[in-house]
């Protein structure tokens, strides 16, 4: 408790207040506000300098920031400032004071402003030791950590309004950072409408203190959000308010609805009522029907005080003022504010009343929100008392749940089986005390749902829940169910906390989100706790491998040393084993005293410098090499070493741990061993070293080369198994062994399997070699010596010869395709019967006589032309198709191959022709050919059917929108709103309309006749017409007098009346549209044609556009945006001109523009 100043001083002698002041138990400090000097201390008593360690005398005349934290100066210095300009007379704050040792200490203190008699300003101060608060710290830990995770924008404000503390999810909200926030107020944050009614920011905050009030923010951007906004007053320990929790929650996107439905209040108030002044009603609105379910009949003659709830306020009949509570019209009641204003000339009462009943409501939610909150943050501060403990954690938690969720009947905390299926009680509280809960499965569940998901699931009855095993629910007997899961850091669901009711609905929103709030702190705990538990095992499990390392690495046969990586003393032994004592002559004792480059040959000192510079940086973990040391006795030997680098926590290299074998000897005979190896190497022969009974012990790189197996893979292999070995003339592996033990030798083919799945044979020796006995007499086992060459060319030669004797002929006689032998001087030696069958002869007639009877005479050159390029060797063949003349006097066409056939010399023998018929294949080419270019017109006429069908689809989308959308829209004019049209406007819509319904059935006209044209089925019924009387009725369909000039004398001309019109009506039409109007009109003559020319002085035709100026649905460029058009026109008089045998073309106009000539055909 602060103990009151400013009530005391009055009145009471001076020195009477000196001594209460220095004698006071409660640490006092008086400061200076006079400028220049505002915060020193000016007087301090003796509780004060005890509680900061300081004499009081040595603080006068020093600055009060001595002692604040440096965090909490600029705080103190507001308070300063607020004090000087005299809007702060009081305050009370909390603040972190620095011992004169340098510790921290937590105070409180109540802080006045006074002026002595010449009106000078001075801070008194009362301050309380606060340093119990460290708890409170923690909690706040936690809270902190509640709050950064939260989705709704969550923050602290200080007693002014400042921002000091916000979660993400404002800093999203609003825009800044948390450390723009941290200068701002929130009213600086607060729309400039809404800053009124927030008049002194904190009375205000704290006047709404646990309600729900709507505020419009303004973001970092200038957007203008709505939002909901809850605040929480957090007090000090004497219960003055010293910061606020704001939870901010955005509902700007509804706010369109709001405001729609707020137009409709302002038209129909709420709750309005006319009395009598004796308090009878005399007329309601509709809201009360909405509202309270009151009709006005049901109202009308009755009291408004009748409808009150007895227990609000005194029954009377005149309507009262205020908020109380009013019963509907099913029996209930809802909270309204109520107002009244007498209207005296009328002689009535004009009763407004206000449903408030979701504020009270909102209201009474925040208040037990914030008992909610504070409860889970003591149970968080009890966890942390207890995270070491894990069976206590669980034990707390299912207890202190049904205490924070005060609807719940029984609380437990589950965990996953290792079967992964079921989940089991590890602890209860409530009605699950003491109680055999069985076995949850995790499928078909509540418990199972929340698992799946790995999100809080809540059951308002399990009797009815899908979810829920219905089972299972009887037996606990509970019917209302809220699991949040328990999450491992990466995710994975371990266990669930569970609280369950044994009424339906018996939990709420709030209750699913704090349950949530627990189970991240049980997760939190839990995960502490087996940490602790790691943390004491790998403790112990570190004691053991320390000494089993100290023991292994004394007693190791093998050389051991500890290599320092530190500068100044890089590479030197730290700790040598007995074995590396006997390795290199040298006592633990001096090699502690030596580096690697006093032990090392100096050849190799640099490369294992190289390798420790590695080492260290990170490069490499581990390296080995060999390299030579210099003896103790001056010899040297060669070792083998491999380190490896130990590294701390951070990754930084500790020291290298080298491992060290003497490894003189077995240089020594692996240099004998490879010089005999070499030797063996040489031979060109597979070399292979087995024992008796086949294990192979070693081969030369030929038998690799052979087998295809690398030495390392058949070394210690089975050869007769790894060969899959074959013996001759059925015998066997036994009998081999048995004549190679009896004789010493053997020699034979065997038939053996290479890696790549070839069949060998090779000439195999073998001879049996017993080893000389050792110094020991110790005789070691019998070995063979065996040498095999590959003979597999020479067998299959042997064989092939012989094969393909028998192959050639049985593959000559009865081969489908006809086959010949013809001598070098044309005869045929030789022909088969599908060859004889062929050409209608037998094989007997045909042999013996000359090819050249049998060849068309058209051909013989082409052929001798093709036997002298194998003779010179250019080709080992040729395939040719030629024609041979049957035996009933017809030519056969035939496709032969033919081969030229040399001796052993390479001189040529004779030639081989392998003849088919193929008069068959000759005419299905035909029929194919044929087949396909009919197909390719096909497709051609195909795809430009389905361009011309894009093009019109293309064109009438554009063409035909406009047209309809200005109908549409006059039309929906002329049918809303013709009664306030007058005439002028109606016509006007009407011509509009009339104008582009004639636009359409151009289009649909200009199509139709392309499609006509496209046909070929235009009939042009031509008869005989006045070319000029032609002229002037296509002018006339022009609404201008000054038509253009035209020249030259008329001409009768054959062509169907209305084609013609249609033609010089469009070139007149285009010359309008694209060259400003025709210019002049020509008819001239010549021969039997006559020619009209349209002339215009318009841009012309672009170059590169006039070879398609006549293709259907062209546009140039230049015009597709200005001009409408569907580019059919020209292509529509083209096809119309040459309909009646004429035709029509365009040339550029020598004096600029366009000409257009039309060819027709003259009446003779």
């Amino acid at each position: 408790m602060h103990v009151g100043i400013l009530e005391r001083v009055d009145g009471q002698p001076l020195e009477l207040l000196v001594g209460a002041f220095t004698a006071s138990p409660v640490p006092k400090v008086v400061l200076t506000l006079a400028e220049g000097e505002v915060g020193r201390f000016v007087a301090a008593n003796q509780a004060f300098g005890d509680l900061l360690g300081y004499d009081r005398q040595e603080l006068i005349g020093r600055s009060s920031q001595i002692v604040v934290a440096p965090e909490d100066r600029a705080g103190v210095g507001d308070v300063f400032e607020g004090m000087i300009e005299g809007r702060i007379q009081e305050a009370v704050v909390e603040r972190v004071l620095v011992r004169r040792d340098g510790s921290r200490v937590w105070i409180s203190s109540r802080n006045f402003l006074a002026h002595d008699r010449s009106g000078a300003a001075f801070l008194i101060a009362e301050v309380v030791d606060s340093s119990s608060r460290q708890a409170l710290a923690d909690s706040e830990a936690w809270f902190r950590s509640l709050v950064e995770a939260s989705p709704i924008g969550m923050a602290v404000l200080d007693e002014d309004g400042r921002w000091t503390r916000v979660n993400p999810a404002v800093s999203a909200l609003l825009g800044y950072t948390g450390d723009e926030l941290a200068g701002l107020t929130l009213s600086g944050v607060t729309h400039p409408g809404d800053r009124d009614t927030d008049g002194a920011v904190p009375d205000d905050l704290a006047s709404r203190a646990g309600r729900q009030v709507s505020r419009r923010l303004l973001r970092k951007d200038g957007q203008v959000l709505h939002c909901l906004v809850t605040v929480t007053v957090l007090t000090a320990e004497s219960g003055v308010p010293v910061r606020f929790l704001a939870q901010i929650v955005d509902v700007t996107a509804g706010r369109h609805s709001q405001d729609l439905l707020d137009v409709m209040i302002t038209a129909s108030p709420d709750l309005l009522a006319l009395t009598d002044l004796d308090g009878t009603v005399l007329r309601v609105n509709a809201a009360w029907q909405r509202t309270l379910g009151w009709g006005e009949d049901e109202l009308t003659g009755t009291t408004l005080a009748a409808l009150r709830h007895p227990d609000d306020a005194p029954a009377g009949a005149a309507p009262a003022e205020g908020t109380f509570r009013c019963r509907t019209g099913d029996g209930g009641y809802r909270w309204v504010h109520w107002s009244r204003r007498v209207v005296a000339d009328q002689q009535v009462i004009m009763v407004t009343g206000r449903d408030v009943t979701d504020a009270i409501v909102a209201e009474q939610s925040a208040a037990r929100e914030t008992d909610r909150l504070r409860t889970t943050i003591r149970v968080q501060r009890e966890i942390t008392t207890v995270a070491a403990d894990r069976d206590a954690v669980l034990r707390l938690i299912a207890d202190r749940t049904l205490e924070v969720i005060s609807t719940g009947e029984a609380a437990s905390v589950h965990l996953i089986d290792p079967d992964g299926r079921t989940m089991r009680m590890v602890a209860g509280t409530g009605a699950f005390a003491g109680r055999e809960v069985p076995a949850v499965a995790l499928s078909g569940t509540v418990i199972g749902a929340a698992t799946a998901t790995g999100t809080t699931v809540r059951c308002d009855d399990t009797a009815t829940d899908p979810r829920a095993d219905h089972t299972l629910s009887r037996t606990i007997g509970m019917r209302s169910l809220v699991v949040a899961p328990l999450r491992s850091p990466a995710g994975t669901v371990f266990g669930a906390l569970l609280v369950a009711g044994g009424r339906p609905g018996a939990f709420d929103d709030g209750d699913e989100q704090l349950l949530t709030l627990l189970a991240d702190a049980l997760t939190g705990a839990l995960r502490h706790a087996d940490d602790a538990a790691h943390t004491a095992r790998a403790l112990a499990e570190l004691a053991v491998s320390e000494n089993r390392f100290r023991l292994t690495f004394d007693n190791s046969p093998v050389g051991l040393t500890l290599s320092s990586l530190k500068p100044g003393e890089l590479g030197r032994y730290l700790h040598a084993n007995a074995a590396m004592s006997a390795i290199t002559g040298y006592s633990s004792e001096e090699l502690s005293r030596m580096t690697y480059a006093d032990l090392q040959h100096p050849d190799d000192v640099a490369g294992t410098a190289d390798f420790i510079r590695r080492l260290r940086d990170g490069e490499i973990d581990t390296v080995s090499a060999e390299r030579r040391y210099r003896h103790r006795d001056g010899r040297t030997i060669w070792v083998a070493v491999r380190a490896s680098v130990v590294r701390d926590e951070h990754g930084d290299a500790r020291y290298v741990v080298n491992q060290i074998e003497d490894i003189t000897a077995r240089r020594a005979a692996d240099a004998e061993l490879r010089r005999h190896a070499r030797l063996l190497e040489l031979i060109p022969a597979a070399v292979i070293v087995r024992d008796l009974d086949g294990t192979i012990r070693w081969w030369n790189a030929r038998a690799t080369e052979l087998y295809g197996w690398p030495l390392t893979a058949a070394t210690g292999r089975a050869a007769d198994r790894l060969f899959a070995t074959v013996y001759p003339a059925h015998g066997t592996a036994a009998g081999q062994r048995e004549r190679l033990e009896h004789d010493g030798r053997w020699e034979g083919r065997l038939q053996h399997v290479t890696a790549d799945g070839r069949l060998l044979t090779v000439m195999s020796r073998q001879v049996l070699h017993q080893p000389e006995p050792g110094a020991d007499g110790h005789h070691e086992p019998v070995q063979v010596l065996e040498i095999n060459t590959d003979v597999t060319a020479a067998r299959a030669a042997e064989i092939a010869l012989a094969d393909s004797e028998q192959r050639l002929r049985a593959q000559f006689d009865n081969s489908a395709a006809g086959q010949v032998i013809r001598a070098l001087d044309g005869t045929l030696t030789a022909v088969n019967r599908a060859y004889a069958r062929m050409l209608g002869h037998t094989v007997e007639h045909l042999t013996g006589r000359p090819e050249a009877e049998l060849l068309d005479p058209e051909e013989v050159a082409e052929n001798r032309h093709l036997l002298a390029g194998l003779f010179a060797g250019d080709a080992d063949s040729y395939t040719r198709e030629g024609r041979l003349w049957h035996a009933d006097g017809h030519r056969v066409d035939v496709e032969a191959t033919v081969s030229l056939v040399r001796d052993d010399t390479g001189r040529p023998k004779h030639l081989i022709g392998v003849v088919t018929d193929i008069s068959g294949r000759r005419a299905a080419e035909r029929a194919r050919d044929n087949a396909a270019t009919a197909l390719a017109e096909r497709n051609t006429e195909l795809e430009a059917a389905n361009q011309l069908k894009l093009d019109i689809i293309g064109m009438l989308g554009h063409e035909i929108g406009n047209p309809l959308t200005t109908i549409k829209g006059h039309a929906e004019i002329l049918a809303d709103d013709w009664a306030r049209l007058d005439d002028s406007r109606r016509g006007r819509a009407v011509d509009a309309i009339g104008r582009q319904a004639a636009r359409l059935d151009d289009i649909v006209r200009e199509v139709l006749a392309m499609v006509t044209i496209d046909a070929g089925s235009i009939r042009a019924d031509r008869r005989e017409l006045s070319l000029r009387a032609q002229i002037e009725t296509a002018l006339s369909s022009f609404l201008t007098s000054d038509g253009p000039p035209v020249h030259g004398d008329d001409a009768p001309v054959l062509f169907a009346p209305g084609h013609l019109q249609q033609i010089l009506v469009n070139l007149l039409s285009n010359a309008a549209k694209y060259g400003g109007g025709a210019t002049a009109v020509r008819i001239t003559r010549s021969d039997r044609r006559v020619h009209v020319t349209v002339e215009d002085r318009g841009p012309g035709v672009p170059e590169n556009f006039r070879d398609r100026l006549f293709d259907r649905l062209t546009r140039a460029d230049r015009d597709a945006t200005d001009v409408k058009g569907t580019g059919l026109g020209l292509y529509i008089v083209r096809g119309l001109a040459r309909a009646n045998h004429g035709d029509v073309h365009h040339e550029p106009n020598p004096a600029g523009g366009s000409r257009f000539i039309l060819d027709l055909e003259a009446v003779s």
